[in-house]
């Protein structure tokens, strides 16, 4: 037993109808209150009938009566407007700091059992998430209704790391995007280096080459590093030239080549075909970023996050080395990528900033337009019987899995209450 516990049962009203507090009056729960995550009173603004009188106050939730005292509450005057103080065991009176005593009511055999043994399960089981087993008998409309909100608590969340980014571009929205969607251009592994890489190339700079790709390819793979190393004559040598000559004009110095990754990365994937790829999105856009803001639907965002790489790289992956023929386009999971971890999250921030519900509202319709994405995550998910036809859904559950289910907060979480509560 524990307080989570008891919190849950007094929140969800799964006590029985029949209360009293301990002093023999008769106890009903008008509204529960609203819970408090922070200091102070567990819930706010609970309204009680206690024998023929109708009370609004605070309710204060512990195991045992005595831990009143053990946190101190009779001398904070937080819990001056406590009205309740609801114990699974009554071991001390209670008083309130202002003196008075304190009605109690003991929870103890006044719930049904099957939904502690249950929740106790859930607590010990040590599967992929608490309800593996259980979880194809919940109705998926009860997941399908959960999910905008699963997903605005994840856009929240990435939210905070687009702030930070933003704030260290003093503000400059166009600058904060084109370092953002560098990191998300990396993917997960090359992530780093990207946002390095355009770092170590502001826009002050790249503005100045948007009519030429040439100049653009030569800006990025110099800065990359990944040119250093010389590959004989032809286009590599075309491009060593151009940066050398950009890089005395102004001052650059590129990151390290080794920063990027190659390894267990398949060739499509390789760093050198994302920076042509993004050279090419850079000169087709003519660096309108926020224009990409304005992108009311999926198929739309998939036009203007249309590249591809130049033509050198139609025969290579890497400097040097040749390769059957083949279009180096920017796949579409790649672009659907782009758009989940890249604009999605960025449009959601922009419109929290200005307070648009209306470009927070588009990011999730975005969302619930674009495929789920398909790894081991949502494998498993599916595998436990959750099917997932969107990003929404997928990404609702991303956050579901590492908000909720790692943390076993089952009490919080919609399905566990259903398993918990079902006859």
């Amino acid at each position: 037993m524990n307080e989570a516990f008891l919190s849950y049962l007094w929140k969800s009203r799964q006590l029985s109808p029949d209360l009293c507090t301990e002093s023999g009056d008769a106890l009903v729960i008008l509204h529960p209150g609203e819970q408090n995550t922070d200091g102070g009173p567990d819930f706010f603004n609970a309204r009680l009938r206690i024998g023929e009188t109708v009370w609004a106050g605070n309710v204060e939730i512990h195991l045992r009566a005595s831990h009143w005292f053990r946190h101190g509450h009779q001398f904070d005057h937080a819990y001056d407007n406590a009205i309740l103080h609801v114990v699974y065991e009554s071991d001390a009176p209670v008083y309130g700091p202002n003196g008075e005593p304190l009605q109690t009511l003991v929870v103890r055999d006044r719930f049904p059992l099957r939904i502690y043994d249950r929740y106790r399960e859930m607590m010990e089981n040590r599967q992929w998430i608490p309800c593996f087993n259980q979880l194809s008998t919940t109705p998926g409309n009860g997941f399908n209704l959960w999910a905008p909100a699963l997903a605005v608590e994840r856009l929240a969340g990435k939210s905070l790391a687009v702030k930070q980014q933003w704030e260290r571009c003093r503000n400059d929205w166009e600058e904060a995007l084109y370092l953002h969607l560098a990191s998300t251009f990396g993917m997960k592994i090359n992530s780093l280096p990207f946002e390095l890489l355009a770092k170590s190339l502001p826009l002050r700079i790249v503005r100045k080459h948007l009519d030429s790709l040439f100049q653009l390819e030569a800006l990025y793979f110099g800065q990359s590093g990944l040119l250093e190393n010389g590959f004989g004559g032809g286009y590599p040598a075309d491009l060593l030239n151009e940066y050398q000559y950009l890089r005395k004009k102004y001052d650059l110095k590129p990151i390290p080549g080794s920063t990027w990754k190659f390894l267990r990365l398949r060739p499509v994937n390789f760093p050198t075909l994302r920076i042509s790829q993004w050279a090419g999105f850079i000169y087709n856009g003519r660096l309108d970023l926020l224009d990409i803001l304005e992108c009311s639907s999926a198929r739309e965002l998939a036009g203007a996050l249309n590249a591809g790489a130049s033509p050198y790289w139609d025969t290579h992956y890497v400097f040097g080395k040749a390769s059957p023929f083949r279009k180096k386009l920017l796949g579409k999971d790649a672009v659907y990528l782009l758009m989940i971890n890249g604009i999605v999250p960025f449009m959601f921030f922009h419109g929290l900033e200005k307070d648009q519900p209306v470009r927070r509202e588009t990011a999730l319709n975005i969302l619930e337009q674009i495929p789920g994405e398909q790894n081991a995550q949502v494998g498993m998910w599916e595998t436990a019987g959750m099917p997932v036809v969107n990003a929404l859904q997928t990404q609702a559950l991303i956050h579901l899995k590492k908000t909720y289910c790692d943390r076993k907060r089952c009490l919080d979480c919609r399905i566990g209450n259903f398993l918990l509560e079902k006859n």
